[in-house]
């Protein structure tokens, strides 16, 4: 077991047990949105499948219009294709046909012109410019060819993929399933939400801040009941949860107190190993990872924000991992902005304060703190939409200065 070691360190300790993804799962189109595939798909038609018109307009010979700026050129009207029908004539030169956006090209035609660039007499349109060949045609088989991949597996399913996948007549997929995963509240001054808390009693925001978390990371949250601080239940709760879940998070009882089990309760399971145990963050030192029965077990602090920000730096890119994500996309995204406050030297440990990040009247980002930063000022994660890293051993940060930020999904 490896002790007090950095926040790298232990996601690498933590990935590395992420060997491959999940096993693979077929659901309908909606359900496939945030996840990853499992299959390459394969166009089985052009699409668009005819050469159609890109707008309302006349369908034309473009040979027709090549002295039309000088000389205006009227054209008579001999029909009208909506979109969705199919017009079995052929075109002759000096004629044109009305057309909607998405109906075939009539066969003769080689170009559309836009209604706002003719004038419409009747039945009939006199051309006042020039239009070049293919002007507003889009051609069959320009954006996908029959016969090709348009979609790899590996890639995630945006609502464009779920565009896509209907536009190709697929309406089951194969996608990695996600994680399931099991959320335990540990402690006895812990109650539910709806009971009133009597005297040293705090109502239970973990496990539902926990779950919620799942949710965003793209996981399914088994939430069991509260815990209390019994070496036995813990061990009951623990082996439960194992059994029928790919990770199990608990909040509370990892610290040194004399009620805190769940590090001598885990390492005593058979087969189980406890990978490390403490790490150089603020908040978040007293947090435990170890494996047990295949599965990964988070045992995170138990005060509100040192939970969500553990859960964001580790359980969220192990599940990300889980569902196929690419090393590049498993961490929070991070980018830059100009600190508006100032704060100390931070020691030995990497401290994440809770920021704002909004765009000031020159339209650069500047990120500024949401007030308290005690790990149990839930309202500092509430207010914010990010973390600001303050390295261990740094001078700090002042006013102005340059600062990497990571941007939290809400």
């Amino acid at each position: 077991m490896e002790q007090f070691i950095t926040v790298e360190r232990a996601r690498e300790l933590i990935l590395a047990d992420v060997k491959v993804p999940l096993s693979l799962e077929k659901v309908d189109l909606l359900a496939a949105l945030g996840r990853i595939l499992g299959e390459n798909i394969i166009a089985d038609r052009d699409l668009p499948p005819l050469d159609n018109s890109a707008m309302d307009g006349y369908a034309l010979i473009s040979a027709d219009s090549e002295n039309a700026a000088v000389k205006p050129v009227p054209l008579p009207v001999i029909a009208e294709i909506p979109a969705g029908q199919f017009w079995n004539g052929t075109l002759e030169t000096g004629q044109a046909i009305r057309i909607m956006t998405g109906a075939p090209l009539p066969a003769g035609a080689d170009a559309v012109v836009r209604r706002e660039y003719v004038d419409e007499l009747g039945d009939k349109i006199v051309l006042k410019r020039v239009v070049a060949a293919g002007n507003d045609i889009r051609r069959a088989g320009e954006d996908v060819a029959a016969g090709n991949i348009v979609l790899n597996a590996g890639d995630p399913v945006t609502p464009a993929v779920v565009g896509m996948l209907a536009a190709v007549g697929v309406p089951y997929v194969s996608v990695i399933r996600r994680p399931r995963v099991a959320i335990l509240a540990t402690g006895d001054e812990i109650i539910d939400f709806h009971q009133p808390p009597g005297p040293g009693l705090i109502r239970n925001s973990n496990s539902y801040s926990m779950a919620a978390l799942v949710i965003q990371a793209g996981g399914l949250p088994q939430v069991f009941p509260i815990t209390g601080d019994d070496p036995e239940e813990v061990r009951k709760n623990l082996q439960a949860a194992a059994e029928s879940n790919d990770v199990v998070v608990s909040s509370g009882g990892v610290s040194m107190g004399d009620y805190d089990y769940l590090k001598d309760v885990l390492g005593a399971l058979p087969g189980a190993e406890i990978r490390f145990w403490q790490v150089r963050m603020k908040p978040g030192k007293p947090l435990l990872y170890g494996r047990y029965a295949g599965k990964s077990f988070f045992g995170l602090p138990g005060n509100p924000v040192s939970t969500m920000v553990s859960f964001e730096q580790f359980v969220r890119p192990a599940m990300k991992k889980m569902s196929g994500w690419p090393e590049h996309q498993l961490l929070l995204k991070k980018t830059q902005a100009r600190a508006e406050f100032a704060l100390p030297s931070t020691g030995k440990r990497r401290h994440y304060v809770r920021g704002r990040v909004e765009i000031d009247e020159n339209g650069l980002q500047q990120v500024t703190l949401t007030g308290a930063q005690g790990s149990g000022i839930l309202n500092s994660m509430v207010r914010g939409n990010c973390l600001v890293p303050v390295e261990a051993g740094s001078r700090g940060i002042s006013v102005g200065d340059q600062v990497e930020i990571e941007l939290l999904d809400y």
